[in-house]
């Protein structure tokens, strides 16, 4: 068998889908969905398919866009213009990965899980996020390794700690799912669909899909065809995972949440009621799985792409500066890593969707599209600062008004409906233009972990 045909077997297909799908559930994707469900009550359904929508459609979406680009960030943000490609995607990166994932990944670890097993003051985290820190460098020092230790060890085991805990907690006696509240009682569908988008992870898949594409080329996938379908059959097994879990979490909160003050008490206190002493530390072990996986992932992600920049640092170097930089922050609390980084990540945000959506768009049409990159990105990066300004403190419509009369402007999505004008126009404008479309880059396919990784192209 040749390694080509190994590559696109089954297996490998389903160990990179599981490491993708670990990659992505991290701790506050354990926790957002049993809360949802408690707070929606009987408006449960139309609230978890809204959530669905945007919290896994929106991100398999964006591995999709990254599949049919042919590299990844770097290529798509580069065809809005060279300077932008490259502050852009460094700016992801480091707000999606190094200055706020990555630390929060290990202090959510502790402070959802550790300390609820009894872990608790400054020295214990700091012991706590070493270790963690430690084994998540190691690895991501495993170069194509990591598909195996994440999708043949360490995702069966969180996946199998999950089904557990549903389990033995599905057991316990039901309470009648409450009236639901605020916007859930208003428009759930609509309230699901923001919910999802403010977990960001159409910016993560962007983010993951380096480490994807490259994960599959040290499989044997040669790029074009065979790697843009892997790669989507891939993003689609993690989709699926993600979308089954988080219907289980939501119909558990659903029935067991009323009264609740969140999901991580809600499913801490279901594993205690369901499983006595064990149930702490089965819960313990799902948040240190999710958070584990994910830090590895945003740790060979961003190092794997800084490695592309003409540095000293070559992959590992990265890699040891990002697990330190991580390491810092995440003992100076969450409070501190969300204040950092949460703005920048509300800004980056619209700008990452519109460009998904032109890069679908650009893999439909036999044309190249120019002006629909920049013009729409344009637009969603003026209505992203708004939100900007909101995050940091302020308010803009308190300064104008006329702003709170945007669509959508209360949920923080302002930017859509003129994007997506600004995308129609544009297509018109590149339709008639007839430009030759540019054939896909293929730089960013190297192995993650190969220091020897080619840059991607930026334009």
């Amino acid at each position: 068998m040749t390694q080509e045909n190994h590559a696109e077997s089954p297996t490998s297909i389903i160990l990179v889908g599981l490491m993708l799908f670990s990659m992505f559930f991290g701790a506050g994707n354990l926790i957002f969905p049993p809360q949802l469900g408690a707070e929606a009550g009987t408006a449960y359904w139309p609230a978890i398919l809204g959530f669905l929508t945007t919290g896994v459609l929106l991100p398999m979406v964006a591995v999709i866009a990254v599949a049919v680009s042919g590299t990844g960030l770097g290529d798509i943000a580069g065809r809005v213009g060279r300077v932008f490609g490259r502050v852009f995607t460094a700016a992801v990166y480091l707000s999606i990965g190094a200055l706020y994932a990555i630390p929060r990944t290990a202090g959510v670890a502790f402070e959802t899980g550790a300390a609820g097993a009894g872990a608790t003051g400054a020295a214990a985290r700091l012991a706590f996020t070493a270790a963690f820190f430690a084994v998540a460098l190691w690895l991501s020092l495993c170069g194509a390794r990591v598909v195996d230790v994440l999708g043949r060890w360490l995702t069966p085991a969180l996946l199998a700690l999950i089904v557990v805990l549903l389990l033995a907690a599905l057991r316990l006696p039901a309470a009648t799912p409450g009236a639901p509240a605020g916007d859930w009682a208003q428009a759930p569908y609509p309230a699901g669909i923001v919910q999802g988008y403010l977990t960001m992870d159409s910016l993560a898949a962007l983010v993951f899909g380096i480490v994807v594409v490259g994960a599959l080329r040290s499989r044997g996938v040669r790029g074009g065809g065979p790697l843009t379908r892997a790669t989507i059959a891939a993003g689609v097994l993690a989709a699926v995972l993600l979308g089954a879990v988080y219907l289980g979490l939501g119909h558990l909160g659903r029935i067991l949440g009323p009264g609740s003050a969140n999901g991580a008490e809600l499913l801490g206190a279901a594993a205690n009621r369901a499983l006595g002493g064990v149930g702490a530390w089965i819960f313990a072990g799902i948040v240190l799985l999710a958070c584990l996986t994910t830090a590895v992932g945003l740790i060979t992600a961003t190092a794997a792409w800084f490695a592309t920049l003409p540095t000293a640092l070559g992959y590992r170097g990265w890699a040891v500066l990002f697990t330190l930089v991580g390491l810092l922050l995440a003992n100076q609390g969450l409070d501190t890593i969300i204040a950092l980084a949460v703005p920048l990540n509300v800004f980056l945000h619209p700008i990452a969707v519109a460009l998904v959506l032109i890069t679908l768009l650009q893999a439909a049409l036999p044309f190249r599209l120019r002006w629909s990159y920049r013009a729409p990105v344009a637009v969603a990066a003026a209505f992203a600062a708004l939100d900007l300004l909101t995050a940091l403190g302020a308010d803009p419509a308190g300064t104008l008004p006329a702003l709170a009369g945007l669509p959508l402007y209360r949920d923080s999505l302002a930017w859509l409906v003129p994007t997506l004008a600004a995308i129609a126009v544009c297509l018109v404008l590149d339709g008639r233009r007839r430009e030759p479309r540019p054939r896909p880059g293929g730089a960013a396919g190297a192995a993650p972990g190969d220091p020897a990784a080619a840059p991607e192209r930026a334009g």
